[in-house]
């Protein structure tokens, strides 16, 4: 039985005649997420059913036993090693090495280790020399704010409403959000890091959304001024590129990414449909200067932490054109500039700036260590952080409240730090799309004067 939003579906697997590998020997079980195509019907009791023709594996649960399943159908043939290892979640060389394993003696010690290996890898568990550990429990105490964090907040805040007027957009799609075209209607499925969502799911209900958002803003920004050639960066699998790519003729796209293997899925994805799109797989800490010379607009969405500010920076140096939808702010730290967002919030650099800038400076109170807000001053001692890392850690805390604080800000210290940098050439505003679809909703554009 099957459950599908409020009610269940049957599905009948038959098997074959002549002992051919079947249906029925996929390694399906309690929890898993598959997709079916078939012929409806009723049983007896008038329960409804699906006759399976076919019948593919999206996601297993993290289960030993389940995962013994996989690598049981993996070990006969019934199932690829490609999709095992997808649903594994590993690389071909740790499940064939498993697969040695299960077919040598499944009691052996070793092969229970790797087994609960897996469970870690498949929960969020992080692999370093060949060894996973543990996910973060999830009975673990949530993250506290201190006085000292929400005074440092107030003073940014103060500091900034004085020092760099953020020009804010409220754009908003005409229409609203149409259906899946047909050209993403057979995107690659896979497990999806999203909770309980697979890749279909997550793509269709939150993804999608914003990819439109984006198409929308991109054809405000060309009927102002055109655009030939986008770069996508960190735009792995392709959904937003593919789009681009067949929503305005005439536009190139480049796709710069560091992980091979979704950029492998999106050029199969975009070859498919016969869009011509140019997947690079290289370190943007390192491609800047191998990329075209005729780029003339970037966009990133959902940018892991510092790849933003490198793609932001990437914009500001070349002059042209750019929307960039930040995500998560404690990765990638290395690639952003030095003269990027960090350099101005850190204790004692942020005064410095403010004394060039401004003949005022409300912000000196975390150079002087003289804040009286709330009527208790803020000191060095009292931390080892630097305004940056507190920034970061806020940003990525459970307390929407605060997390909400901490990023604007951050966005509004990336548009300073860029909008300097622009030569009064770029325009920068802050955007954002319906946190409906997504918290990491804030979209830093620029836009030619």
């Amino acid at each position: 039985m099957v459950d599908v939003g409020t009610f269940q579906v049957q599905i009948v697997l038959t098997v074959p005649r002549d002992g051919a590998a079947c249906l029925s020997q996929l390694p399906v079980g309690l929890g898993c997420s598959v997709w079916c195509e078939g012929c409806p019907g009723c049983d007896r009791a008038g329960s409804l059913s699906i006759y399976a023709t076919e019948l593919q594996l999206l996601k297993i649960p993290p289960d030993v036993k389940q995962i013994t399943k996989v690598v049981e159908a993996v070990a006969i043939s019934v199932l690829p090693e490609d999709v095992g290892s997808r649903l594994l979640c590993c690389s071909s060389d740790r499940l064939l090495h498993l697969k040695q394993l299960h077919q040598k003696d499944k009691g052996d010690p070793e092969y229970k280790r790797e087994l609960r290996q897996l469970v870690f890898l498949m929960t969020g568990g992080m692999e370093v020399d060949g060894q996973i550990s543990a996910p973060p429990s999830a009975r673990q105490r949530k993250a506290k704010v201190s006085k000292v964090d929400m005074q440092f907040l107030d003073c940014m805040e103060e500091s900034l409403k004085n020092l760099y007027e953020v020009v804010s957009d409220s754009w908003t799609p005409q229409s609203d959000v149409p259906d899946i075209p047909s050209l993403s209607a057979d995107l690659p499925d896979a497990s999806s890091a999203r909770g309980a969502l697979s890749r279909s799911e997550y793509f269709h209900g939150k993804k999608w959304p914003q990819i439109w958002w984006f198409l929308g803003r991109l054809s405000a920004c060309r009927r102002r001024c055109n655009f030939s050639h986008v770069l996508d960066v960190g735009g792995g699998r392709g959904d937003l590129a593919i789009h681009i790519a067949s929503t305005f003729d005439g536009v190139k796209v480049t796709v710069v990414d560091s992980n091979e293997s979704s950029l492998k899925v999106g050029q199969a994805a975009a070859s498919k449909r016969h869009i011509d799109i140019r997947f690079c797989n290289m370190d943007f800490a390192t491609a800047a200067e191998q990329l075209p010379a005729d780029i003339d607009f970037v966009v990133a969405l959902h940018a892991c932490g510092g790849l933003s500010d490198a793609a932001l920076n990437f914009a500001s140096c070349r002059q042209i054109p750019f929307m960039v939808c930040p995500c998560c702010h404690l990765k990638h730290e290395g690639l952003e500039p030095r003269d990027g967002w960090s350099s101005l919030c850190d204790f004692g650099v942020l005064g410095k700036v403010v004394e060039n800038e401004k003949n005022q400076c409300p912000a000196r109170a975390i150079e002087d260590s003289q804040s009286t807000t709330q009527g208790t001053e803020i000191t060095k001692r009292e931390t080892t952080e630097t305004g940056s890392q507190i920034l970061r850690r806020l940003a990525e805390i459970d307390r929407r409240d605060v997390s909400w604080r901490a990023l604007n800000l951050i966005a509004t210290l990336r548009l300073w730090a860029t909008n300097r940098k622009c030569q009064q050439r770029i325009t920068c505003k802050l955007a954002a799309f319906s946190q409906e679809y997504s918290f990491r909703n804030l979209v830093l554009i620029g836009e030619r004067i």
